[in-house]
């Protein structure tokens, strides 16, 4: 399945942890409810982080996966 659809786009592969969990974070509550979020992270660990900000808020995690070398996560808020 293919997933091209997103409100907002969030880079950070050139960031280590937790920052990109920290940039979703702010991405999501700046979003309107239905709006998603599509974040794309390099290191192993923001996979971990980003799963516990989805379980720990009104948020679902429509799709995640690697693509090479990056992680790709699209986070809907509910």
């Amino acid at each position: 399945m293919t997933l091209t659809i997103h409100d907002l786009l969030v880079d950070a592969t050139e960031d280590d942890c937790p920052m990109p969990t920290i940039h979703a974070k702010n991405a999501l509550d700046s979003m309107t409810t239905g709006q998603v979020l599509k974040i794309i992270a390099s290191k192993e660990g923001s996979v971990r982080n980003i799963r516990t900000l989805v379980a720990s808020n009104p948020y679902e995690l429509i799709k995640e996966s690697k693509v090479n070398k990056t992680f790709e996560f699209f986070i809907k808020k509910l």
